[in-house]
């Protein structure tokens, strides 16, 4: 299998992800976990790996709004 590259930023996102939310998280849920972050630079961080396959991402109602909520690939 071929490695896949990360920048330190992208590894600690995953890391949070698969740590602490098993069940998936959106941005916001993510952004608490992290210092010195904005909702944008954690939803982009989250966003550009979807096409890496260390993540999925799929739409869910949080309150009034539909937002992504971006789950990690556990792969065995």
């Amino acid at each position: 299998m071929n490695e896949v590259k990360l920048t330190a930023n992208q590894e600690a996102i995953l890391k949070i992800l698969k740590e602490d939310f098993t069940d998936g998280a959106f941005a916001a849920d993510v952004l608490e976990k992290v210092e010195g972050k904005t909702i944008n630079a954690v939803n982009a961080t989250l966003a550009s790996l979807v096409p890496k396959g260390l993540v999925s991402k799929v739409k869910e109602a949080k309150g009034e709004k539909m937002l992504t909520k971006y789950t990690a690939i556990v792969s065995e």
